[in-house]
């Protein structure tokens, strides 16, 4: 039955307990290494990207391969057919087949779809109300894993608070972790850093979101990120000072975002980003933290988002980050799947 499903939509729909059991069931896969076993075994995961993607794409096909399991990836409109996503058109258009048979297919061969699509960057509520990523899984009859979407990934939130979990040794609480706006060429959207928000703040930590005037993040996705702050110990503050924000920082946490000002006044964003190119991470504003480390979810614009001697210096762990995204979606599959 499809209420029976165990869907990952995002993390704010999964109680502690199980959040916690899961960071340290990515912490476990990191210490276990590059192992395989048969817990997956006859099971199968089909992954659709209607988006770019690297690690995420990867570390999930090898995340479903080391756990026993077949998996296909498929990138929509290309090797596939174009889809149509809303419900009572008349398909006379480009998209050749429907998301309700495309996804009610998939549900037929395979044990479990991920699926990435991104924000539309036009529409603020339907993008709030993760709109497609809904239609996909109502579509759907197996359990669904986000793999990105307008506003979350909960994928990149379990692999950086097993990446903290491992740098830290589990003393997480108390930390001062500042989310940094970073300058961009494009305006991207909000799902990493309000998925970097409010994981740090459920795990205790101090959370400074660090950001221009006219970048706040969904007021929603900050309610949640202080009601998890609060009853885990931590706290969460606004900073329009960058170089202040990040004093005395265990952790630096780089990613552009556009903000909702590119829904309301996508020109007027693009001109007020070309004055905040001021906003990067250097070794400067590295030297005022407490030997911070430094995470950006990748791929990063070098000597843009931050400079090459920050990169590239001891302090940066982005590579271990990215690494645990296998750990961390092992650990998501095994959830889904029910092997725990």
């Amino acid at each position: 039955m499809a209420e029976e499903r165990r869907n990952l939509i995002d993390w704010q729909f999964v109680d502690d307990e199980t959040w916690f059991r899961l960071v340290d069931r990515a912490v476990e896969h990191h210490r276990n290494g590059k192992t395989w076993t048969d817990a997956a075994r006859g099971k199968s995961l089909c992954l659709m990207f209607f988006n770019p993607s690297l690690r995420t794409r990867t570390s999930m096909e090898l995340a479903g391969s080391q756990l026993g399991a077949h998996v296909t990836t498929l990138k929509a409109g290309q090797g596939t057919w174009g889809f149509e996503w809303n419900d009572g058109v008349v398909m006379d258009g480009e998209a050749a087949e429907h998301i309700q048979e495309a996804v009610g297919v998939m549900s037929r061969y395979y044990d479990a779809i991920g699926v990435r699509v991104f924000a539309s960057g036009t529409d603020y509520e339907a993008d709030r109300d993760e709109k497609l990523l809904h239609r996909f899984v109502r579509a759907a009859t197996v359990p669904t894993v986000n793999l990105e979407s307008a506003f979350y990934h909960p994928c990149q939130a379990l692999g950086d608070a097993g990446t903290l979990s491992t740098h830290f040794n589990g003393n997480l609480k108390g930390k001062k972790f500042v989310l940094s706006w970073a300058y961009h060429p494009k305006a991207l959207p909000m799902a990493v850093p309000n998925s970097a928000l409010l994981m740090a703040a459920r795990m205790g930590m101090h959370v400074t979101v660090a950001r221009p005037e006219g970048y706040a993040l969904d007021p929603g996705v900050m309610e949640q990120a202080r009601t998890y702050a609060a009853r885990q110990g931590g706290s969460v503050v606004e900073s329009t000072d960058q170089a202040d924000a990040c004093r005395d920082a265990d952790v630096i946490y780089a990613k552009a975002w556009g903000g909702p000002m590119i829904y309301a006044d996508p020109q007027g964003e693009a001109e007020r980003r070309k004055t905040l190119r001021d906003w990067r991470i250097t070794q400067d504003l590295m030297a005022q933290t407490n030997k911070a480390v430094f995470m950006h979810c990748l791929p990063v614009r070098r000597n843009i988002v931050v400079d090459d001697a920050v990169l590239d210096s001891p302090n940066a762990i982005h590579l271990l980050q990215a690494e645990y995204r296998l750990h961390g979606q092992k650990a998501i599959l095994e959830y889904v799947w029910d092997l725990l």
